[in-house]
């Protein structure tokens, strides 16, 4: 393990521009980039870190970079770019051309140790077949190489040098910093929360991204503006708070909010064992609705009201038989996703690298644990049909 040059000179850069780490927090190398350590002890509710608001990358600072730089007006306006596209090439430019972030920039993974599903190999991808992020992931790959295309003709016209050095790769290793890294922008806020909405936008706040997500660690984000006194010095600014101890060697962590183990991998690159966040999307076809459910089989009423009124006689009431009917049409669906699902042995597996094989494994036991709760979700609607169908004089023997 070593702290390289690139994070000393990210430390010092931050600290020129009014943030700064905790003196006792180090960056430390490892396999996926860097990790941030605690020296000695660190006590409860220590300020880890600060990045002043005006070195927030967001999509407006990108742009005036960006326009400063190149002449991109008149191609930009003809494609409507995203701040995917507004971002992700500024990142590139501020290697090429030292921008202000330069030293932010060097201390983020190369594309090698980034893990993605974006970044898996053709046969690592393939073995997720049979799964909703197996189909995430192609529908993100098809997006983001559009977008790519776009920033390169643009950037082609007003850099022909630039714009044939600006490969893929780059587009989907910066593209991969913001999915991983950003935060929303209500983070901004006098009252600061990680709630997305429409009106949010994805920012990157150097330093505050740096800690890697630890689940339900304790965390404030404390934001502070300058005194009403014209002449002070101070700079806006937001504050990582941790609220727990840390020992001496321990990794300091942020939390980035409750997440299934399918938005960590296609977005971060890692996966939880048990996540207790999981969750699936189910939809019915010929419908539009989608259902998120969770571990057992949480949110499931909708899904279940939703197939009861395909299924039953007449609107404004649903029979014993209808909701028999519409048990045995859930169990048939469930039990076809099941199906679907990567077996637990594959010989393919042994080509796989370590750390995307126990993303899998921990993707697929989630899955799996919330089909198989519905599965129970649905035999209980059958039961409760049954004991109404005994209410009315009738008996029904369910077949095995």
């Amino acid at each position: 393990m070593s702290t390289t040059a690139n994070a000393v000179s990210f430390r010092n850069w931050l600290a020129e521009h009014g943030g700064g780490f905790h003196r006792q927090a180090q960056f430390v190398e490892v396999p996926s980039g860097f990790s941030i350590l605690a020296v000695s002890d660190l006590p409860a509710d220590t300020t880890v870190v600060e990045c002043p608001f005006d070195l927030a990358i967001t999509e407006e600072l990108a742009q005036r970079c960006l326009l400063q730089i190149l002449d991109l007006k008149e191609e930009v306006e003809i494609s409507g770019w995203t701040e995917r596209q507004w971002i992700s090439l500024s990142l590139h430019l501020n290697v090429l051309s030292h921008l202000l972030h330069y030293a932010y920039v060097k201390t983020l993974p190369s594309a090698s140790k980034l893990r993605t599903p974006l970044h898996f190999t053709r046969l690592e991808l393939e073995l997720f077949q049979g799964t909703n992020l197996y189909g995430a992931a192609l529908d993100r790959e098809r997006v983001w190489r559009a977008e790519w295309s776009q920033c390169r003709n643009a950037l082609s016209k007003a850099n022909p040098e630039w714009g044939s050095k600006f490969s893929w790769e780059y587009y989907l290793t910066a593209s991969t910093y913001l999915s991983s890294r950003a935060f929303p922008s209500s983070l901004l806020s006098p009252a600061p929360s990680l709630l997305s909405s429409p009106d949010t936008k994805p920012v990157l706040l150097p330093g505050i991204d740096a800690l890697n997500h630890g689940r339900k660690q304790p965390v404030s984000w404390v934001v502070s503006y300058a005194d009403s006194d014209v002449t002070s010095r101070k700079k806006p600014k937001i504050s990582l708070v941790l609220h727990s101890p840390f020992t001496q060697g321990q990794e300091l962590l942020n939390n980035y909010g409750a997440k299934p183990n399918s938005e960590l991998i296609l977005g971060y690159g890692f996966a939880l064992s048990q996540n207790p966040d999981d969750t699936i999307v189910l939809k019915i076809g010929g419908s539009n609705e989608r259902w998120e459910i969770g571990r057992s089989a949480r949110g499931a009423e909708g899904l279940w009201n939703e197939i009861l009124t395909s299924v039953q006689q007449t609107p404004e009431f649903s029979s014993y038989e209808d909701q028999l009917d519409a048990a045995s049409a859930m169990l048939d669906m469930l039990q076809a996703l099941v199906d679907r699902l990567p077996p637990d042995r594959d010989d393919r597996r042994v080509n796989m690298r370590p750390e995307v094989a126990i993303m899998l494994d921990y993707y697929v036991e989630g899955q799996r644990d919330i089909l198989e709760s519905l599965m129970n979700f649905a035999h209980e609607k059958a039961h409760l049909a049954i004991n109404q169908a005994r209410a009315e004089g009738i008996e029904i023997v369910l077949e095995d």
